[in-house]
């Protein structure tokens, strides 16, 4: 009989989610919509972005449940096209240095662009040859359109009822799409719009990102962080230079349009020089503000023409928390919401959301992101030279030492998926201390200077720090701008140059074990605030066990190392002293 971390499911059916490519991943829940578990590949394999078909992904939904290949009511894939060859990253980034040659561009656009129109029949073959290792590949399968797929997500996710809600996505690509924008009511979708991946907005980001040393669908984030530095002038000078590329479609306003004519990668060869002798701060602000721009546009078009003012937002574009920012505070819109992580890795979540949908289900919401492993409830022996002070609930002792100014990492309970840590597999500090951003790069994080760190908030004090009413901000997917009064209390966590901050809002119900922790610290110091910047070695995925986690500490200069019974601090440590 299928468990739920041990716990029997009685006779519901299992259905598995699986995303395959980059940032591979997978999700299991039942046929009667309760999402139970969703991993991504990386987080396994320890390799960032692991681009592959999710096989120990799927190994360990079905180790999460102790499910059998019989238990399975189907499998559904979040794209038409399936992905099986296994990439490192050097060699993802040399397939996309040989695809800037515009003629091998085009061929293999144009080929992948046929599959998906004809709607190949080996793609079931594919995506079954994957699933044999599982024994999973006689079972039912279902490939949905990628951008459908994304769409699911932010509805099933995020929606508070049956609607009406606009939900848009928009990334680089997915099978031939690269844009939507759509309505639903009561479960039920319609499309109104539908951008080629020619014209795709998300595509001078990609490159611009890869053209500058950085790594695609990984480093845009650094992009985003150091534009403020630009003034407005210069940033508006070099988005009027993005503008030669991507607009909206003068005939039909809800879809971009790759203005050459020639599509993207060829217009792009030609406007590259462009940016040769421009700063980079200057070019990077100028994409900032193209893409913000465009994409305001673009949302209240679709407001406009479909009359309907509440959004959400899915797909990797939306990772870009500036845009979102200003995607909420449009008067057009009455709400925005963008799902957790909304790349590709979450394409899992939005094939199971499909499947169980289809099952006849009704499909809960997310109440929280928590969706990984715990931890091992016997930690692993730790290094050589530390000490371990064993509690019955580490909560107090882990506000005691963040209110004397240490520095934490945090292992506890279930891992959270997606890119943002969220305070389970976090490494925590004082908020107010601005010496903390040197010396965090300097004993485990190693990011760019620019790049400033999150503040994670207490749900209730939120309005004294943001400049915000009521913020609802749990999976850290909009910035925010703070208030000047209190940016003493926020020095380590704020944009240096604007003073904005990507702000987790932790609200009890959704993060019970964070929020307890910041009232503790709040007891302790009167703040309601802490740094929360993910556990993991520059360059690698964030931790998933009680291993991973003591491996990091090894690594690196970190004092403290909390979990769930236990801290375990390295001598000398101010406070390791056992109590």
């Amino acid at each position: 009989m299928p468990v739920e971390g041990g716990r029997p499911l009685g006779s519901r059916e299992l259905i598995i989610g699986i995303h395959s490519g980059l940032n591979a991943s997978a999700a299991i829940g039942t046929s009667d919509g309760q999402l139970l578990y969703a991993v991504q590949e990386e987080r396994l394999s320890r390799d960032k972005n692991h681009i592959g078909f999710p096989s120990a992904a799927i190994a360990r939904c079905l180790d999460w449940t102790a499910a059998r290949p019989d238990d399975i009511a189907g499998v559904a894939h979040g794209s038409l096209a399936v992905w099986l060859p296994r990439l490192s990253r050097a060699e993802f980034l040399a397939l996309l240095e040989r695809s800037q040659d515009r003629q091998t561009w085009r061929a293999r656009t144009g080929r992948a662009i046929r599959r998906v129109r004809r709607g190949r029949p080996d793609q079931d073959a594919l995506l079954r040859q994957g699933l044999a290792g599982c024994g999973l590949a006689e079972r039912p399968i279902s490939r949905y359109d990628h951008h459908t797929t994304h769409a699911a997500t932010a509805y099933y996710g995020l929606r508070a009822d049956a609607g009406p809600y606009l939900v848009l996505t928009c990334d680089g690509q997915g099978d031939g799409a690269s844009a939507t924008v759509a309505t639903y009511r009561n479960g039920r979708r319609r499309e109104w719009a539908r951008t080629s991946e020619t014209d795709s907005l998300g595509l001078p980001y990609l490159w611009t990102t890869f053209d500058y040393g950085f790594v695609p669908h990984e480093d845009e984030y650094k992009l985003m962080g150091m534009a403020p530095f630009a003034s407005s002038e210069r940033a508006a000078a070099v988005a009027e230079a993005y503008r030669a590329l991507i607009r909206l479609d003068p005939a039909d306003p809800l879809r971009f349009q790759e203005i050459s004519g020639r599509g993207f990668l060829s217009a792009w060869q030609e406007f590259r020089p462009r940016l040769e002798r421009m700063r980079f701060d200057h070019v990077f602000a100028g994409l900032q503000r193209f893409t913000e721009d465009t994409l305001c546009a673009w949302v209240q078009a679709a407001v406009a023409r479909t009359g309907v003012r509440r959004v959400l937002a899915a797909g990797g574009v939306f990772m870009n928390v500036k845009a979102n920012q200003r995607l909420a505070a449009l008067p057009e819109v009455e709400s925005f919401g963008a799902f957790p992580s909304c790349g590709d890795e979450s394409l899992a979540i939005g094939a199971y959301y499909l499947a169980a949908e289809a099952a006849g289900a009704r499909v809960a919401p997310l109440t929280d992101y928590f969706l990984g492993d715990p931890v091992d409830a016997e930690p692993p022996p730790p290094p050589d030279g530390c000490v371990v002070t064993a509690h019955d609930d580490t909560t107090e002792a882990t506000a005691g030492l963040l209110s004397r100014g240490e520095i934490i990492a945090r292992c506890v309970g279930r891992m959270e998926f997606g890119a943002r840590a969220l305070g389970n597999r976090s490494i925590l500090a004082p908020a107010g201390d601005p010496r903390l951003v040197n010396r965090l790069n300097q004993l485990v994080k190693r990011r760019e200077f620019w790049m400033p760190f999150a503040p994670a908030i207490l749900a209730e004090r939120s309005e004294e720090y943001l400049d915000a009413n009521a913020p609802h901000s749990p999976y850290m997917m909009s910035t925010f701008a703070t208030r000047r009064d209190r940016r003493d209390s926020l020095a380590a966590v704020v944009h240096p140059a604007d003073h904005s901050a990507r702000a987790q809002i932790v609200h009890e119900r959704e993060n019970p074990a964070l929020y307890g922790l910041l009232k503790a610290y709040e007891r302790r110091t009167g703040e309601a605030v802490l740094l929360n910047t993910s556990f993991n070695l520059h360059g690698e995925p964030i931790v998933r066990t009680a291993a991973d986690a003591l491996r990091v500490f090894e690594l690196t200069d970190l004092p403290h190392l909390i979990f769930e019974r236990c801290i375990v601090s390295k001598q000398g440590c101010r406070s390791g002293r056992p109590r």
